[in-house]
């Protein structure tokens, strides 16, 4: 009877120990990380905004559109190289100029007779290492922006260039504006130099004497 009475008891102690712990809350599980999605088409502005020439300097619209091309190709390269160094990826931009350095070096060619003509061989020179500086400034503001995916967009954008492979498909991959809109420039400081100018006084007039 003794034994019977403690195989009741332990069973119900064994019943009772596992409603508890059937009552008892699971741990919850751990948290899931989620990678960012995968970039959708551009990943930086592709239209680089042209500095302005001054009245004498005339283009027809076909000029126009070949050198806002040519600016394009370079704000692209110069997005790359940004990514590049921030990123570790000299690689991937080792690549792409083997890939398109002829397109490359002549939107550069380009770029410079560009600021030569509305600056002059010194002051255009000036004029364009400050736009390349303030150009590059910009896109690294927007890396910043972009936070921790901001080297997986860089990443993609190398991808998507290079599968391009053809210096055709790069100028019409530039020439597409993202919806962020233009890389747009900082208004030029403008110096107004003031020339005073002295009338010269006039001669004394010499009295001949007679």
């Amino acid at each position: 009877m003794v034994n019977v009475r403690r195989k009741i008891g332990g069973a119900v102690a064994a019943g009772l120990v596992a409603a508890v712990a059937g009552c008892a809350k699971p741990p919850p599980p751990p948290p899931v990380v989620e990678l960012p999605p995968a970039p959708v088409g551009h990943v930086y502005p592709t239209l680089v905004e042209v500095p302005p020439a001054p009245r004498y300097v005339r283009m027809t619209l076909a000029q126009r559109q070949q050198l806002q091309q040519a600016f394009n190709v370079i704000g692209l390269k110069s997005a790359l190289m940004v990514g590049a160094l921030s990123c570790g990826q000299q690689d991937e931009y080792d690549a792409f100029m083997n890939m398109y350095h002829p397109l490359v070096l002549d939107d550069q060619h380009a770029v410079d007779a560009y600021f030569r003509r509305i600056g002059g061989r010194y002051a255009g020179q000036v004029k364009e290492d400050s736009f390349v500086t303030l150009l590059a400034n910009n896109q690294t503001m927007g890396g910043i922006g972009q936070g921790g995916v901001f080297c997986l967009n860089n990443e993609a954008e190398f991808k998507t260039v290079m599968s391009l492979g053809t210096p055709d498909a790069l100028e019409a991959f530039v020439t597409d504006n993202t919806p962020e809109g233009p890389v747009t420039m900082p208004p030029p400081v403008v110096v107004t130099y003031h020339h005073y100018y002295h009338k010269k006084k006039p001669a004394a007039a010499t009295v001949a004497q007679q």
